[in-house]
């Protein structure tokens, strides 16, 4: 029941993070109302991990857009600084990131510690110009897991349609040598149980791409979907936990916005 529990907890995140993207490019609603937008969406994504499957279910979303204040999945903030080129946050946002050993099918994985989620804290900044939007986040582990460091940057330029906007993203991903140690690292008691030889990975850079599409149904409604593509770094690849060095994750759903 656990397993299940954080399946789907998992797959949230990755629902609740791609339609809620469409607020933090726009910033308003349609009409230009700031407000709250609600829907179900459904993902499906693989695990890196070696004898992970993939997950895959049905899950509501939620996510609000204010003056002050904002709500874009399972990451929330205040904005230092907004306007209609810059806008300049400080936020706190839930890691999905996590690998618990009896997922795994792989014998030898079975015998590795939990790697846990955590909270990251930080800061993140947007610039939106006519030739695309600028984004940029570093954010921290505020709760003790792996004590890691996280930077993003991405560049997307939305095309819109009259109904129709479609969002190309393309970036990149730094993780610090505290964090890849934790989700990818194994120690030497791991080794001495699982068989598998320790490893102490530095950081690595993770260059990904997106694209995004929503469709207009009415002025309230509308419909999302996205596909994303990460590269993962050698000092992750050549951890004896990894089989895979592309995660890839589908996601869809409907939103009523208010």
């Amino acid at each position: 029941m656990r397993k299940i529990h954080l399946a789907c907890l998992a797959a949230l995140v990755a629902v609740l993070f791609a339609a809620t993207s469409f607020a933090a490019d726009d910033g308003k609603n349609d009409d230009g109302r700031w407000g709250f937008n609600l829907g179900l969406g459904g993902t499906f994504s693989t695990s890196e991990y070696r004898g992970v499957e993939r997950l895959g279910t049905a899950l509501p979303i939620v996510g609000y857009e204010g003056e002050r204040l904002y709500l874009r999945g399972l990451s929330g903030g205040m904005h230092l600084l907004k306007d209609e080129n810059n806008e300049l946050n400080v936020q706190l946002s839930y890691l999905p990131q996590n690998f618990y050993a009896s997922w795994s099918d792989n014998n030898a994985m079975k015998k590795l510690d939990d790697r846990y989620s955590t909270a990251m804290a930080g800061l993140n900044y947007r610039l939106r110009t006519e030739l695309g939007t600028l984004a940029a986040t570093v954010s921290t582990d505020v709760l003790g897991v792996s004590n890691g460091i996280m930077a993003d940057a991405s560049y997307s330029y939305p095309i819109r349609f009259a109904n129709l906007s479609v969002i190309p993203t393309a970036g990149v991903q730094w993780t610090d040598a505290n964090y890849n140690d934790y989700y990818y690292g194994i120690s030497k008691s791991e080794a001495q149980a699982s068989g598998l030889h320790r490893y102490s990975p530095e950081a690595a850079l993770a260059p990904y791409g997106e694209l995004t599409l929503r469709v207009g149904l009415t002025q309230s409604w509308s419909a999302f979907a996205s596909g994303k593509a990460t590269f993962l770094g050698e000092e992750v690849t050549d951890s004896p936990m990894v089989e895979r060095g592309v995660k890839y994750s589908l996601s869809g759903g409907l939103l009523y916005a208010f």
